[in-house]
């Protein structure tokens, strides 16, 4: 699949090398041939590109359509991570401010887009919007997961900061609470992955049967 897309991309700069040196005329037809030419000089240089734009995404290889690296998103939740796992000594030290801005932040990513352009729950949407309703119900069920555990995290919390007996958890329970939170968002953060392109920070889920031209039509340059 890879080799036909080359192919063709050869085939577009041949043209364009063409247009750019068109084939000899007598001097008597020359100020025509010039004035004419097969290709103008702009069409020569869009040449590969209107090409390459015309091809569907299933066609183009990975490496050439896919953002390299985590999307900001990603990156958030990832960082999250860390931070999260780094709670339990601030259980014990009843530093409970600094783990209640840890899940805040976890929590408000979960749907609120923020800084990062997205949430878990608009990726969902997206992935749902570009036909594949497996990977967004995946994605949707292990945030719920995720945020059950947190929000049980968080309550055990605020009740041992305000001291609100009746809902107080033990220590020990406080403890398995974050470790199971640090489980489920282990369990998310593979479905995270943006597999299109990431415009403007953002990832941008297409459904497979579009074409690059449809991305590029999208803007004015």
């Amino acid at each position: 699949k890879n080799s036909r897309v080359m192919a063709v991309v050869v085939f577009a700069a041949v043209l364009s090398l063409a247009a750019l040196h068109p084939a000899h005329v007598s001097p008597r037809h020359e100020s025509r041939a010039y004035r004419s030419p097969l290709f103008s000089r702009r069409s020569a240089v869009l040449a590969p590109l209107a090409t390459l734009l015309a091809l569907p995404l299933s066609t183009v290889p990975a490496s050439a359509r896919s953002y390299k690296g985590d999307d900001p998103l990603t990156l958030r939740l990832r960082q999250s991570r860390e931070e999260l796992a780094a709670c339990g000594p601030l259980l014990e030290q009843r530093r409970w401010e600094e783990v209640r801005k840890v899940t805040s932040v976890l929590l408000a990513a979960m749907t609120f887009k923020g800084y990062t352009g997205e949430s878990v729950k608009s990726r969902a949407a997206a992935w749902a919007a570009a036909g594949d309703a497996a990977r967004s119900s995946s994605l949707l069920s292990k945030r719920t997961a995720l945020m059950r555990r947190i929000s049980a995290l968080e309550n055990g919390v605020y009740a041992a900061q305000t001291n609100k007996k009746e809902l107080m958890v033990t220590a020990e329970q406080l403890q398995a609470e974050l470790t199971g939170a640090v489980s489920e968002l282990d369990a998310l953060l593979p479905e995270m992955g943006c597999d299109s392109w990431v415009v403007a920070g953002v990832c941008e889920i297409l459904p497979q049967s579009k074409s690059l031209g449809d991305l590029a039509g999208r803007y004015t340059f």
